[in-house]
C-alpha cells in the first residue's frame, strides 16, 4: 500500500493511541491499531480509505510464506499463517413509544419493547489473498433465522507513481451492493447511524432504489472499476472515479417490499449502470470531501412479469468533513447527503397497484459524530424524505399495517437521531440511541387517519457491537 509521508506519520501515531474498532482480521493482517483506519466503525480515516483503495492488501505479518512447486516453471503461492476470519455479533433492545405493534400490526406484540439477541451474527473473510487481490466477504445470520449474503466485494488493485510525484491507483471489483465500494460514509451503504434495531421506524422511511439496495437487500451483482489520482503537496488532493454495472439473475426477484410494500420488484432488465465521482483534500488534521453519484435501474414489476418495465433514475450529492486530532484525543466527522429519484411507472400494473405515471422522491440527511479519548462518543443528525403524493405507494392500497399508511398519500417524513457511544475496547461498543419524528408520512398528528401521531414512532434503542 502507498503511504505518503504525512499519512505514514499519522498511521504510526494512531497505532499507539487507544484504538477504535474495526474488522479484526484487517488489524491482524496489517499489525495496525484499528484506529489507524477508523474512528467509530465503519467510519474511515484517510488511511482507511487508502487501505480500501489498495484492495485490502497491505500486510505487515511476518507469517507470510511463499510455497513454490517446480512444475515446468516456478508457481508462487502466498498463504497467510493467520486466516483472515472475523466474527461480528450485534444485539439490541428497543422501546417504541407507540409499541412495536405500531410498526408491525398484528405481527407485533402488545408490549412497547423488542429484544433481539442476537440481532445479527456476521462472518467475514476479509483480507489479502494475493499481492493485488483482497476480499471483504460478508455473510450474516439475521433475526429471521436465515443466512444471507451481506454487503461484500472482491477487488484487484494496482498503483503507479507518476514522474511528477503523484500516484495513480486503479482497480477492478465485483460487489453485491451499489455504493459498497465507496470510501466515504455519506452514501447509502455506509451512512450514519451505523446501526439500528430491526424494529426501528427508521427502517420504514420511504427510500430510493439505491438506498433500498444497500446492505445487499437486493440479489444483484455489480462489476466495475475505479481510479484514484493522488496529487499535489504530499498527495493531499484526491480525485476518485468509479463505474459499475449491476444485474440480477433472470427470474430472481428481490423478495423485498419496495416503496412501502406497494410493489415487490422483479429482476433488472439488462444492466443498471452506477457512476461515482468524488474529490477529497487532506490537510494535517482536517480532510473534506464532496461528491456525486447516480444510478439508472430498469426493473420488471414482478418476478413473473417479463414484459414492460419500471425505471428508477437516482442522482445524489454528498459531502464529508473530518477532524483527526494528531494527539489521538478526539475526532469529529460530519456528513451531508441528498438523493433525488424519478420513478417512471410504465410497467403493466400488478393487481390493485397503479401509482402515478411518474413520481419523485427526495431524501436528505445531515449529521455529525464526536469521539473523545477513543472511548466516549456522541452523534446528532437530522433526516428528511419528501416527494410526490401517491396513495398507491403510501396510502391504504399498500397493504401495510395501519400505522404505516399515509392518509394523504404523502411520503413526507423528517426527524432527528441522537446517539451516545461507549467503546469499552477496540472490539466492543455500546450505544444508546434515540430517534424522534417531527413528521411521519405527511403529517405530525393523525397521519394515518386513525389517530397515530409522528411521535408514536419515536424509539429508544440500546445496541451492543462485538467483533473478534
Amino acid at each position: 500500500m502507498i503511504l505518503t509521508a504525512p499519512a505514514l506519520a499519522l498511521a504510526t501515531l494512531f497505532a499507539f493511541v487507544t484504538p477504535a474498532h474495526a474488522i479484526p482480521s484487517f488489524a491482524r493482517q496489517t499489525g495496525w491499531s484499528c484506529s489507524v483506519c477508523h474512528t467509530i466503525y465503519p467510519q474511515l480515516t484517510p488511511i482507511g480509505r487508502l487501505f480500501k483503495l489498495e484492495g485490502y492488501t497491505t500486510a505487515n505479518l511476518a507469517g507470510m510464506q511463499e510455497l513454490k512447486q517446480k512444475i515446468r516453471r516456478m508457481a508462487p503461492l502466498e498463504l497467510n499463517r493467520v486466516p483472515p476470519l472475523s466474527v461480528m455479533i450485534q444485539a439490541s433492545a428497543a422501546w417504541i413509544q407507540g409499541g412495536d405493534a405500531n410498526q408491525f400490526g398484528s405481527g407485533g406484540t402488545t408490549g412497547q419493547g423488542a429484544v433481539e439477541f442476537p440481532e445479527q451474527v456476521s462472518f467475514f473473510y476479509a483480507g489479502r489473498v494475493t499481492r493485488n487481490i483482497g476480499t471483504f466477504f460478508h455473510v450474516t445470520y439475521t433475526h429471521t433465522g436465515a443466512f444471507g449474503m451481506d454487503d461484500s466485494d472482491i477487488r484487484w488493485a494496482e498503483h503507479q507513481t507518476e514522474p511528477d510525484g503523484s500516484t495513480l491507483i486503479y482497480g477492478a471489483e465485483i460487489n453485491n451492493t451499489p455504493t459498497e465500494p465507496d470510501l466515504w460514509n455519506s452514501v447509502p451503504d455506509w451512512n450514519w447511524p451505523f446501526a439500528t434495531s430491526n424494529y426501528s421506524p427508521l427502517r420504514d422511511i420511504p427510500a430510493t432504489y439505491i438506498q433500498q439496495a444497500a446492505g445487499a437487500s437486493e440479489p444483484i451483482a455489480g462489476l466495475g472499476g475505479y481510479l484514484a489520482y493522488l496529487f499535489g503537496p504530499g498527495e493531499s488532493h484526491w480525485l476518485y472515479l468509479e463505474a459499475d454495472v449491476y444485474r440480477s439473475a433472470v427470474g430472481i426477484g428481490s423478495g423485498t417490499d419496495q416503496f412501502f410494500g406497494a410493489a415487490t420488484l422483479g429482476p433488472t432488465r439488462n444492466v443498471a449502470p452506477y457512476l461515482r465521482v468524488a474529490y477529497e483534500q487532506n490537510d494535517e488534521e482536517w480532510n473534506w470531501e464532496v461528491g456525486a453519484l447516480g444510478m439508472d435501474a430498469t426493473i420488471y414489476p414482478t418476478t413473473a412479469a417479463i414484459g414492460s418495465t419500471d425505471r428508477f433514475l437516482d442522482f445524489g450529492l454528498d459531502g464529508q468533513v473530518q477532524y483527526l486530532d494528531l494527539t489521538g484525543n478526539q475526532s469529529f466527522t460530519a456528513h451531508v447527503s441528498w438523493i433525488h429519484e424519478t420513478e417512471d411507472w410504465q410497467a403493466d400494473p400488478a393487481v390493485g397497484f397503479k401509482p402515478n405515471p411518474v413520481d419523485t422522491l427526495d431524501t436528505a440527511s445531515i449529521n455529525g459524530q464526536y469521539l473523545v479519548n477513543r472511548r466516549y462518543g456522541a452523534g446528532l443528525g437530522y433526516f428528511w424524505a419528501w416527494g410526490t403524493p401517491d396513495p398507491a405507494l403510501y396510502g391504504a392500497a399498500t397493504g401495510n399495517p395501519a400505522a404505516l399508511v399515509s392518509a394523504n398519500g404523502s411520503p413526507d417524513t423528517n426527524g432527528l437521531t441522537l446517539e451516545l457511544n461507549y467503546l469499552e475496547a477496540q472490539n466492543a461498543e455500546f450505544t444508546l440511541q434515540y430517534s424522534a419524528f417531527n413528521k411521519y408520512l405527511g403529517a405530525s398528528s393523525n397521519y394515518n387517519g386513525q389517530g397515530q401521531s409522528a411521535s408514536n414512532n419515536n424509539i429508544l434503542t440500546l445496541l451492543m457491537w462485538l467483533a473478534f
